[in-house]
Formats: C-alpha cells, sequence, structure tokens
C-alpha cells in the first residue's frame, strides 16, 4: 500500500477595495466546519478589539462556488475577486478573500492561525472596515492527492 503524500498548507490573499468534485463531503457537514471557521475568526477579531463579522449567504455561495470550481480545474488562484463576489449580489463597496488549502484533516483554529502568521492574511482578517463573511469549502482530489481541502473566505464592508 502506498503511504498518502503529503501537501504543504498554501494560502493567498487579496484585497480588492472599490465605492463539484466526487469526492467533497455532505453539504451539512461542511457548513458547520464554515461556522466553526467563522467561531475562530471572530475569536480572533475580538482579542483584536475588533467587532464580529456576519455570516453572508451570498457571500458563502460564491466561496463555495469557488472552492469548488479550483478543485475541478485543478487549480489555485483567486481569478477576479472582485467582479465574482460584486456579482454574488452582496453589497460591498469593498471586497476582499483570503484562501488556504490543505489537508483535510486541518481545523478551523489551524486555518486562522496559518492566516495569523502570513501578514497578508492577518490584514484581511483583521480589516477594521469588514462586516459580513462568507465562508466555503470544499474537498476533494487535488493534484493527484485525495481529501485536499479547500477554503475561501471572501469578506465585504468598507
Amino acid at each position: 500500500m502506498r503511504s498518502p503524500r503529503r501537501i504543504a498548507p498554501l494560502l493567498l490573499v487579496v484585497l480588492a477595495v472599490a465605492a463539484a468534485p466526487t469526492a467533497s463531503p455532505a453539504p451539512t457537514s461542511l457548513q458547520g466546519e464554515a461556522n466553526g471557521l467563522l467561531a475562530a475568526v471572530n475569536a480572533v477579531r475580538a482579542r483584536h478589539g475588533l467587532r464580529p463579522l456576519r455570516g453572508d449567504r451570498r457571500l458563502a455561495r460564491a466561496s463555495r462556488a469557488h472552492a469548488l470550481d479550483l478543485l475541478a480545474r485543478n487549480v489555485f488562484e483567486h481569478g477576479d475577486v472582485f467582479r465574482r463576489l460584486r456579482g454574488s449580489g452582496a453589497p460591498g463597496p469593498a471586497f476582499g478573500e483570503n484562501l488556504a488549502m490543505g489537508p483535510s484533516s486541518y481545523g478551523p483554529r489551524e486555518i486562522v492561525r496559518m492566516w495569523m502568521a502570513s501578514p497578508p492574511h492577518r490584514r484581511n482578517l483583521l480589516r477594521p472596515g469588514w462586516r459580513r463573511v462568507g465562508i466555503g469549502l470544499a474537498v476533494g482530489p487535488f493534484s493527484g492527492m485525495a481529501n485536499v481541502e479547500i477554503v475561501a473566505a471572501a469578506f465585504a464592508g468598507r
């Protein structure tokens, strides 16, 4: 039996300011994981004196679709974040996105810890003007590896 290849976690961040793979788990388990990640994000924001973010269904739908698309195309990129998030119908006027990819065994605290260790992700996570967030997750095969999780967190506000 071949041992599974290890993958290093990858992170991408973008800040834009202006005026389905067969191996995915059931949506209910992903929704629970997204809620856990929202709680971890808000805990970090509270420790830094920032107001909590509210979940936004439009941003969550856009984030989930983006995570699924990345898995399906076997790429890890932001693309045109502003256009995609503005097209979700969520109000801005500013939008940003953090991405993470790693083994599906990573939990919400580990993902937030990785974002906090990366200066651009940290700035995005702790931006005072954000009011809403949508979190999308997808798990499946990626680059020949099974059970890779892609997380997309879309932020909106000022």
